[in-house]
Parts: C-alpha cells; sequence; structure tokens
C-alpha cells in the first residue's frame, strides 16, 4: 500500500540527534557526545576540545562550562562529528600528563565506536599548548586545528616540529581587545610559523575579549572544518 515503506526509504527513529557520555577515563573526567545514528559507511569524526586553565570537565552538568561544551557538543554531532573533552589534569599547560589524557579519550572512543579515523582539535587559551604538543606527538590523521585565542610557545618549534605538522590545516581566532593572552602572542606565533614553512591565518577580531572567542564561532570552526 502508500503507507508501506519502499527499500529506500529509512525509518529514523524519535528522540534527540546525540547521546551524551560523562564518565572518567583513565581518572580524568570527560565529556562525549556522539551522534545518535551512525552511519557505517559514512562514520564520524572525532574533535577533541582543550579547555582553558580556568575552567574544569567536571560531571555537573549545570556548571556554566559544561554548559558550553554540551552546546560543542549538540552542535557538532549534527554534522557527523564525535565530540569530546577530557579534564587533561586540570591547569596543565600542556603537560605529558595532559598529552596521555588525550591519547587515553581518543582511543576510548575509537575502542567503542567506528569513526572516519580522522581528527579535528579545538584549543581554547590555555588549551592551544596541549593542542599544538599532542599535534607535534601525534600528527597522524590530524585534519584541522583551530585555537582560540591560544596560548603559544614560538620557542617550542623548531624546523623539524614544523615539517610534522606541515600538512595539517591551522586557523587562529583571536580579539585585539584581549587582556588575558594579547593578540601580540598569535601575531608573533604566525610570523615565526610562516618564516619556518607553515602558513597559519590569524582571523583578528575587532574589539573582542578573551572570552568573546570560547564559544561564538562554533559556525566558523565548522565551516572551517568542512571545507
Amino acid at each position: 500500500t502508500s503507507e508501506e515503506l519502499t527499500e529506500e526509504e529509512e525509518i529514523v527513529p524519535e528522540g534527540p540527534h546525540y547521546e551524551e557520555i560523562n564518565r572518567e577515563i583513565s581518572g580524568q573526567t570527560a565529556y562525549i557526545a556522539v551522534p545518535t545514528i551512525i552511519d557505517e559507511k559514512n562514520p564520524p569524526s572525532i574533535v577533541l576540545y582543550s579547555h582553558g586553565s580556568n575552567t574544569r570537565v567536571i560531571s555537573d552538568m549545570y556548571d556554566p562550562f559544561m554548559m558550553d561544551l554540551q552546546g560543542y557538543g549538540i552542535y557538532l554531532t549534527q554534522y557527523n562529528f564525535i565530540f569530546a573533552a577530557s579534564n587533561e589534569h586540570d591547569e596543565n599547560w600542556g603537560n605529558a600528563a595532559s598529552i596521555a589524557d588525550m591519547v587515553n579519550l581518543k582511543e576510548w572512543i575509537e575502542d567503542r565506536y567506528t569513526t572516519s579515523g580522522n581528527i579535528y582539535l579545538i584549543g581554547f587559551s590555555m588549551g592551544g599548548l596541549p593542542t599544538m604538543h599532542f599535534t607535534q606527538q601525534y600528527p597522524e590523521n590530524i585534519v584541522k586545528i583551530a585555537l582560540l585565542a591560544p596560548t603559544t610557545r614560538t620557542y617550542e618549534w623548531d624546523q623539524s616540529d614544523v615539517n610534522k605538522i606541515m600538512d595539517i590545516e591551522i586557523q587562529i581566532w583571536h580579539g585585539t581587545s584581549d587582556v588575558n593572552i594579547g593578540i601580540s602572542n598569535s601575531r608573533a606565533f604566525v610570523e615565526y610559523m610562516a618564516n619556518l614553512g607553515k602558513d597559519i591565518p590569524l582571523i583578528e577580531l575587532k574589539g573582542k575579549t578573551h572570552f568573546d572567542v570560547d564559544t561564538e564561532y562554533m559556525e566558523d570552526i565548522l565551516t572551517f572544518f568542512q571545507s
């Protein structure tokens, strides 16, 4: 009958397009948002988010920062991404433990879900350090990196390090009125990396402060990731 489904039609279950997981992974609280339906022929990619020095990934989903992470999760799962963030040992400044946390989080997801194998990174503020340190050590399968008002240490990079990430697209968003991490830091980092042959576009956001760029540019980040 006309009410019967054709072979080409698909029954889509009712309910949200994502599921959330909040649990400890290797001793660190993690937040993970996964698309409810995973297409085995077009599996999702993973987005790993690294937080700033004044925020923590915790189990209380009413915490303002956790609500921000949830915003990222709800948004990106619509576009075939798994979004995940580890607490990364609190105020880590990109130490070895934070990098291990990112590895543990990535492996936990890949052990349980079918993924494309592609990794995308977002680092806000202090999170720029674990993001870039992770990239230095594990550049394989990293496609693109979005840095938001990041802490960067130009002196940690030499030509051999830059050569490892030459094919990874990186873009920075930074407010011109940022008093926490001045935009001069990103300008210097971009200039330094350019001298080593790595072009990193810097989007200067006129009049924006440090906390004007932590959640406000999700659409721009998505466009960058999908381009």
